[in-house]
């Protein structure tokens, strides 16, 4: 024999060391005597179960090995019934299989099963079983081979486990990395959709992402980017934006800078601007990248402004109505007395010349004395509900475009049959509508074309009904354009009394609307009237 060991033999190497060994034994059951080999030692050594059955099934030989396994006594284990040894679960297959060698002649290789040991824990076997043939070549029994593959079982099982739990895990991490890929790409597309300009920096300043409404608002184009510029170098800014960022790396907390001026890159505007910034800490609470949104709030600041001009215009307004109010009596007495000094004296006279330039300059402080008074005092006309063309078509107005147009003016109106409802006092309206008109006369002293648009829009989802009246004028300076609804204001000399875009600014915004204007010299004027609109 080769100096193997009985583990290191192949399958067919020990069922041809079986068939010698049942050979051996029917040998020396007739007496013949062989040269002596010390087979049942190797068989006895081997950890593998080998046994041999008869033809009915009964244990005809067992190695040590299935005696340790089984708990049958070794006294009775020659000449039992295979089944013995079995659970009652793995009966029904083992009769199968048994049944197939000692009838068909078949080889089992591989052939699994469970049992259980002495102690009755589960034990799992790899079964490979021959028949056992005579001279002849009749079966006459079967051997077997079990090898107890319980830990490489019970490893498999772990690692069928392991698998399982790996593939849970791995579904469950893709599961997040979906999640995480749906929201980043919503995330991209909020920040990519949102109005607020959006951009990250790292501690030293470089900007290391950007928005499309932060190009938008700082002035530059969308193909544009100022990714890997440093923040402090960007022009515009009427800060020290370093001072601010090396607060948010001292400090670790959020900055908030509150109407920060910035001038749009080649444009000839200012802007008011809301910048918040946040640090974006790591897991050691250093400040890894800093988180800026830039809100342009030009037009809510330029809301409050005129609210608050509108309040001191209030109060100013309040004010002259009683200085206003309390002169009426005296400019009627003297009035009445230079009506009677001129009514008795003769008009050759020198004092009448007198009379009438005091008279006019009398009639002139009237003329302002009325118009503070409308400042003070709602009107007396009542509130009506009424589309706001009919402003235009009013009587006062259409007197006034006539004779304009009859002195040479071109007149150009435009409204929709149904125009936008609003809510108001119509006589107050007319009187700074015509305010609009005068000035725009005055503004064409070779004449020219006024144009008068009535329309509508959306604002911040309210609807408002619009009027704009244009002027092909000379226009008006920038100096002058932050000052024209300023009372007495004026460019037209001591005949004008510098309240009548007051006036109209003044009714407008106690109908809750807004008027703004837009002009430059030798481009004419455009005045735009916004009211809130009723359905």
């Amino acid at each position: 024999m080769d100096t193997k060991t009985l583990q290191q033999l192949s399958q067919d190497e020990l069922i041809k060391l079986i068939q010698q060994l049942q050979l051996k034994i029917d040998l020396l059951q007739k007496g013949v005597e062989e040269e002596p080999v010390d087979y049942k030692k190797l068989i006895e050594a081997a950890d593998d179960i080998i046994f041999v059955l008869d033809s009915e099934g009964n244990v005809v030989y067992r190695n040590r090995a299935m005696e340790d396994l089984f708990p049958v006594n070794s006294k009775d284990a020659v000449g039992m019934h295979f089944s013995l040894y079995l659970p009652a679960i793995e009966l029904d297959r083992a009769t199968m299989v048994f049944n197939q060698i000692l009838y068909e002649g078949k080889s089992i290789y591989n052939e699994k099963m469970k049992t259980f040991d002495k102690d009755g824990n589960p034990v799992y076997l790899m079964a490979n079983l021959a028949p056992i043939k005579d001279d002849d070549g009749k079966i006459t029994g079967l051997f077997g081979i079990l090898r107890n593959i319980t830990e490489m079982h019970l490893m498999e099982k772990k690692l069928k486990e392991s698998s399982r739990r790996l593939e849970e895990k791995i579904k469950e991490q893709l599961r997040q990395a979906e999640e995480l890929k749906r929201l980043s790409t919503l995330n991209d597309e909020i920040i990519n959709n949102s109005p607020i300009g959006i951009f990250t920096i790292d501690p030293t300043g470089i900007i290391l992402s950007e928005n499309p409404a932060l190009r938008r608002i700082i002035g530059y184009g969308q193909d544009e980017t100022r990714v890997g510029m440093n923040l402090t170098e960007l022009p515009g800014f009427n800060v020290d934006l370093k001072k601010y960022l090396d607060e948010i790396l001292l400090q670790k907390k959020p900055v908030f800078i509150k109407n920060l001026t910035y001038h749009p890159v080649n444009q000839d505007k200012e802007l008011t601007l809301n910048v918040r910034a946040n640090p974006i800490l790591d897991f050691d609470k250093k400040v890894k990248s800093i988180l800026i949104m830039i809100e342009d709030a030009t037009e809510q600041a330029q809301i409050q402004k005129r609210m608050q001009r509108a309040e001191k215009l209030s109060a100013m307004g309040l004010l002259a109505a009683g200085v206003a109010y309390e002169l009426k009596v005296p400019i009627n007495l003297l009035t009445i007395d230079l009506n009677f000094i001129e009514n008795n004296i003769p008009e050759t006279s020198p004092i009448h010349d007198y009379v009438k330039s005091m008279k006019d300059e009398l009639s002139r402080i009237n003329q302002i004395t009325e118009q503070l008074l409308n400042l003070g005092k709602p009107g007396d006309d009542d509130v009506e509900v009424f589309e706001i063309h009919k402003l235009i078509t009013s009587h006062p107005i259409q007197i006034t475009l006539n004779r304009l147009q009859k002195s040479g003016f071109i007149i150009n109106t435009a409204y929709p049959k149904e125009s936008p409802k609003i809510k108001g006092r119509k006589n107050q309206l007319i009187q700074g509508l015509l305010h609009i008109i005068s000035n725009a006369e005055e503004a064409m002293p070779d004449k020219g074309e006024i144009r008068i648009n009535v329309g509508s829009v959306i604002k911040n989802g309210e609807k408002f009904a619009t009027i704009t009246i244009e002027d092909t004028g000379i226009g008006i300076p920038s100096e002058n354009l932050a000052k024209i609804f300023q009372p007495f204001f004026t460019t037209k000399g001591p005949k004008s009394t510098g309240l009548g875009l007051m006036v109209t600014y003044t009714i407008i915004n106690n109908h809750g609307g807004a008027i703004g204007v837009k002009s430059a010299p030798g481009e004419g004027t455009s005045f735009k009237i916004l009211l809130p609109a009723i359905d």
